[in-house]
C-alpha cells in the first residue's frame, strides 16, 4: 500500500515507496560547544553597562517580540552581548550566534543555521536531523525555535534568540538567490524573546518579510558609544598602518592573523616566523585589544573593522603567500603523525580557515586523516570536534557539487563518518567514570559526549556520580541539566540501569521533584531502582498518597506488590491502621480481596514475620516495643475483619472472620507463609505444623477466601 509522508512528522520517520523502507531522522542528542567560542569572543572585564545589562535581562525576563540595538562601529555592541550571553539572568537559557568573519566562516546563513540548530536540538533533547541538505536545514531549523522554546517552558525556563552583527551578514552577497540571516530569525513563536544587534547601516536585506518584527522602529534601541573602545578604535588603526608599511616581524605577525584568521599563539608565530619567542611576545604584547586580542593563550585581529582593513592591505595573493605557509606547517606536523604536543590551531582552528577560503580539497583530506582523529580523540577525550568537521566539510562539498570528485569526496566523508559512530559505540559505559575517578573529568565528560543516545546520559550520569564522590556538586548538577535534555527520546526499550541513572542522581543531588517528574513520565520498567527510593522517600517524608500513585503507575507484577507492602508497613507504623488496610485492598480492587503481596506489609508492621521451613515462627518482638507491636497488630486485625465481606452461608462467624484477617499470607518461591502469629497459634498454621499443608492466597485472595 502507498503511505505519504508529513512533513510535520514528530518522530522523524520516512517511509519510503511501496517497500516502506523506514529510516530514522534524527540522530543521537547533541552537545554544542559554541559557549567556548564566545568565550573568545567576550572582553576580560566590561565598563559602564550597568543600565545596558539591567534592561537586557528584563526583556529576557518578561519582555516579548525584539529588541535592536543599534550604534556605529566601535561602539561596544558586541562585548556587550557576549558579556551578557555568558552570563544571563537565572531561568534564562540563550542560544547565542555572532556575526564574523574573525573566527572563520561565521558570517553568512549557513553558518548561523549550523550553530543554532545545533544549540537548539540540546535544549530540545533531540538529535541533529540525519540527511540534512540545504533543502531541509532550514525547514528543521524553524520548527526547532518552537520545540526548545517548549522545552524550556517545561524546565521553568525561558529561551532567549541572541544575534550579533546583522550588518556583517555577507550571505547576502553571494547571488541573487541568497538568504539573508535576518529573514530565518523567528517570529509568531510562542514565547521566544529576540535579542539582536546591528549597526544604523547598512537597512535591512530585502528578503526579510515585511511583516517581520525587525521592520518595526518601536524595537530599536540605541546603544551610546563606549569611551574606551573609541580609543581602542583609534589606536588600533593607527597601528594597522604602521605593521603594512613598516615590513619585518610586525608585518609577518599581521598576515599570518590575518591568512589564519586567528587562533595563533605566540610560540605557533615564532615557529612559522622563525623569530625569536621573547620578541614575538613583545610586539604582541605592544597593542593587545588594539590591533591584536588575547584570547586564553591565542591571538587575532581585536576587531572585524580591523580583519577588513588588514585584507583589504594585504591583498589576494599576499593571503595566499601566507596560507601556503600555514599549510606546509600543516604537512610538516602531518608527517609526524601528528604526534603529542600538536598546536591547538592545527586541531581546531586550521579546518574552519580552510572552509572560509573554501579550499575543499585540502578540506577533506585534512577531515578524513585517521592520524589526527587519534590525536583529537587523546585531546578532547571524544570524537565530537571530529564530526562537526566532517558534517563543515559535507556543506563545503555539497556547495560545489559540479566538481568533478564531488561524489568520491562525499563517500569519503560518509565512511569516515559511520567508522566513527561505530567506534564510539563500542566504549564501554565505565569508561568515563573510570577517567573521572583518576582525576580527569574533562576527559570523561568528553568521551561520555561522543556516545549516542541514552549511553550518552547513562555516561554523564555515571561521571556525575564520581564527581560527587569528590566533592564536585556544582560539575555535578551541570551534568545533570546536561543530561536531562536528552532523555526525551527514551523508548521503553532503554536498559533499566540507563534508565534508573538520571533520577538516581537527581535524587542524590536533592533534586527530588525533578526525579520524581522524570518517573513518572517514562515507562515504569526503566526506572525500577529510582522508583522504590522514590517511594521510600515520600513514606519517610510521611506523603503516603504520592508515594501510593507511584505504586499505582508499576506495571511490573513482581514489584507492585513489594511497593505496596512498603506503604502498607509505613502506615501501619504511623498508625493509620484503617488506611494500610485499605491500600493492602487496593491491589484487588474490585475483587473485596487483600493483595497478598501487601500483605506482608501489615504483619511485618505490627510487630510479626514468617520464618523457618514449612512455616516458621514468627518474629518476636521484645522489650518496650512488644505491646505496642502487638497492641497494632490487633488493630490491624480488627480492621481486617470489619473489611471482610460477610458472605451467604459463613459458618465460622465472627470468630472465624477474626482468624482470617490475621492470617495474612504472603506468596514465596516454595509455597506461602502465615504472617502475624507466633509457632504457638492455633488453627491454619497448627495444622501446618501438623504437617498439612496451609492454604495459600492465590492472586487476588484475601481475609474473607
Amino acid at each position: 500500500m502507498e503511505r505519504g509522508i508529513d512533513v510535520d512528522n514528530a518522530a522523524g520517520v520516512v517511509v519510503i515507496g511501496d517497500g516502506n523502507t523506514v529510516g530514522f531522522g534524527t540522530g543521537a542528542a547533541v552537545r554544542s560547544a559554541y559557549r567556548e567560542q564566545v568565550r573568545r569572543i567576550a572582553p576580560p572585564e566590561l565598563v559602564g553597562r550597568e543600565e545596558e545589562l539591567a534592561e537586557l535581562a528584563e526583556f529576557c525576563r518578561t519582555g516579548s517580540g525584539y529588541r535592536w540595538w543599534r550604534a556605529d562601529a566601535w561602539a561596544g555592541k558586541t562585548a556587550l552581548m557576549a558579556w551578557f550571553a555568558l552570563d544571563p539572568p537565572p531561568g534564562v537559557r540563550i542560544v547565542p550566534f555572532f556575526v564574523t568573519a574573525r573566527l572563520g566562516a561565521q558570517n553568512d546563513v549557513a553558518a548561523y543555521v549550523d550553530v543554532v540548530l545545533e544549540q537548539l536540538a540540546e535544549l530540545a533533547g533531540e538529535g541533529l536531523p540525519a540527511l540534512l541538505t540545504a533543502a531541509t536545514r532550514e525547514a528543521h531549523l524553524l520548527r526547532l525555535y518552537a520545540s526548545a522554546a517548549e522545552a524550556c517552558a517545561a524546565r521553568g525556563e525561558r529561551l532567549v534568540l541572541l544575534v550579533d552583527g546583522l550588518d556583517e551578514d555577507r550571505g547576502v552577497t553571494t547571488g541573487p538567490d541568497a538568504r539573508s540571516i535576518a529573514a530565518l530569525l523567528p517570529y509568531g513563536v510562542l514565547d521566544l524573546p529576540v535579542v539582536v544587534s546591528g549597526r544604523l547601516n547598512p537597512p535591512l536585506p530585502p528578503d526579510v518579510p515585511g511583516d517581520h518584527p525587525l521592520r518595526d522602529p518601536s524595537i530599536v534601541r540605541l546603544l551610546s558609544s563606549s569611551t574606551k573602545a573609541r580609543a581602542i578604535r583609534s589606536e588600533a588603526e593607527r597601528e594597522l598602518k604602521h605593521f603594512v608599511q613598516g615590513g619585518g616581524l610586525p608585518y609577518e605577525l599581521l598576515g599570518l592573523l590575518t591568512a589564519a584568521g586567528g587562533g595563533l599563539t605566540a610560540d605557533d608565530l615564532a615557529e612559522l616566523t622563525g623569530g625569536i619567542p621573547y620578541r614575538v611576545r613583545d610586539v604582541l604584547r605592544t597593542g593587545p585589544g588594539r590591533t591584536f586580542a588575547l584570547r586564553g593563550e591565542a591571538y587575532l585581529l581585536a576587531h572585524e573593522e580591523l580583519v577588513a582593513g588588514a585584507r583589504e592591505m594585504l591583498g589576494t595573493r599576499e593571503l595566499g603567500r601566507w596560507r601556503a605557509v600555514l599549510h606546509a606547517w600543516v604537512e610538516s606536523w602531518s608527517g609526524r603523525g601528528w604526534p603529542d604536543g600538536t598546536p591547538h590551531y592545527l586541531l581546531h582552528g586550521y579546518v574552519p580557515m580552510l572552509r572560509a577560503a573554501e579550499d575543499v580539497e585540502r578540506l577533506v583530506a585534512c577531515v578524513v586523516d585517521g592520524r589526527r582523529h587519534a590525536r583529537l580523540l587523546a585531546v578532547t577525550g571524544g570524537d565530537a570536534a571530529t564530526l562537526a568537521e566532517i558534517r563543515s566539510a559535507e556543506d563545503a562539498v555539497l556547495d560545489e557539487l559540479d566538481r568533478e570528485d564531488a561524489v568520491v569526496a562525499a563517500l569519503r566523508l560518509a565512511g569516515c563518518r559511520v567508522a566513527l559512530l561505530r567506534d564510539s559505540g563500542s566504549v564501554p559505559l565505565p569508561l568515563p567514570a573510570g577517567w573521572a575517578a583518576v582525576g580527569q573529568p574533562d576527559r570523561a565528560v568528553a568521551l561520555a559526549r561522543s556516545m549516542e543516545g541514552p549511553r550518552a546520559v547513562a555516561g554523564l550520569c555515571a561521571v556525575a556520580e564520581k564527581l560527587l564522590d569528590a566533592g564536585a556538586r556544582k560539575r555535578a548538577e551541570e551534568l545533570a541539566d546536561e543530561a536531562e535534555p536528552l532523555t526525551r527520546g527514551f523508548s521503553d526499550i532503554v536498559p533499566a540501569p540507563t534508565g534508573d541513572a538520571l533520577p538516581l542522581l537527581l535524587i542524590r543531588l536533592g533534586a527530588q521533584e525533578r526525579a520524581e517528574r522524570l518517573v513518572r513520565a517514562w515507562h515504569p520498567r526503566l526506572t525500577p531502582r529510582s522508583r522504590r527510593e522514590l517511594v521510600d522517600l515520600l513514606l519517610a517524608e510521611g506523603r503516603y498518597r504520592r508515594a501510593a500513585v507511584l505504586v499505582e503507575e508499576t506495571d511490573d507484577p513482581s514489584a507492585r506488590p513489594v511497593l505496596r507492602a512498603a506503604v502498607v508497613e509505613a502506615l501501619v507504623r504511623d498508625g493509620h491502621a484503617d488506611e494500610a488496610v485499605r491500600e493492602a485492598y487496593r491491589g484487588g480492587r474490585g475483587t473485596g480481596r487483600a493483595d497478598c503481596g501487601a500483605a506482608p506489609g501489615l504483619g511485618r508492621a505490627a510487630g510479626g514475620r514468617a520464618s523457618g521451613r514449612g512455616g516458621g515462627a514468627a518474629a518476636r518482638c521484645d522489650g518496650a516495643r512488644a505491646e505496642p507491636a502487638r497492641r497494632t497488630a490487633r488493630e490491624v486485625r480488627r480492621a481486617a475483619v470489619r473489611r471482610a465481606p460477610r458472605r451467604r452461608g459463613d459458618r465460622g462467624g465472627a470468630r472465624a472472620r477474626h482468624r482470617r484477617g490475621g492470617l495474612l499470607v504472603r506468596r514465596r518461591a516454595g509455597g506461602a507463609r502465615p504472617v502475624g502469629r507466633g509457632p504457638g497459634d492455633r488453627g491454619d498454621h497448627g495444622r501446618q505444623r501438623r504437617g498439612r499443608p496451609a492454604r495459600a492466597c492465590r492472586p487476588g485472595a484475601g481475609p474473607g477466601r
